[in-house]
């Protein structure tokens, strides 16, 4: 697969990059298995695998520190799927969640696609502002679900 340039957008002192490199992958995994309700306890390796797999999205601080993070599975043409977005507490109330967002979405290479989902379980707000909905036909839908305790 050829490599995708970084894509780069500022406001305010922030940063968002998508420069896998830049990544800071411990704190990525800090947030994620100690204070997401999504991902309590799940293992570094999982978590850098994951990402290693995903288009990341860093978001930086004026000091260039890590202060949110979203990525988006997805084949480029048919599907995404985003998923551990945050922003950091020290950030929040800023608009940056949104900023956020609107940047993963407005990415060229999430264009076009059939479907884009996610899950959330308390942002339902957040990402009706941009067009997200219950489902259609779920019916269809299925899904293997494991327990994060029968796994790691």
């Amino acid at each position: 697969m050829p490599a995708l340039s970084s894509l780069v957008r500022r406001t305010a002192g922030y940063e968002i990059d998508t420069d896998f490199d830049r990544v800071d992958v411990d704190a990525v995994h800090r947030f994620l298995s100690e204070e997401s309700y999504w991902s309590p306890g799940v293992p570094r390796a999982v978590v850098e695998r994951s990402l290693r797999w995903s288009l990341c999205f860093g978001l930086y601080a004026p000091d260039a520190a890590l202060a949110g993070f979203g990525r988006a599975v997805t084949d480029r043409a048919v599907f995404a799927y985003l998923a551990d977005i945050f922003v950091l507490p020290e950030h929040r109330g800023r608009g940056l969640g949104v900023w956020l967002v609107e940047t993963m979405l407005a990415h060229p290479e999430l264009q076009g696609l059939r479907r884009t989902f996610l899950v959330t379980d308390d942002a339902h707000g957040l990402y009706r502002r941009f067009g997200f909905g219950p489902p259609q036909g779920v019916e269809r839908f299925l899904e293997i679900a494991r327990d994060p305790s029968e796994l790691y």
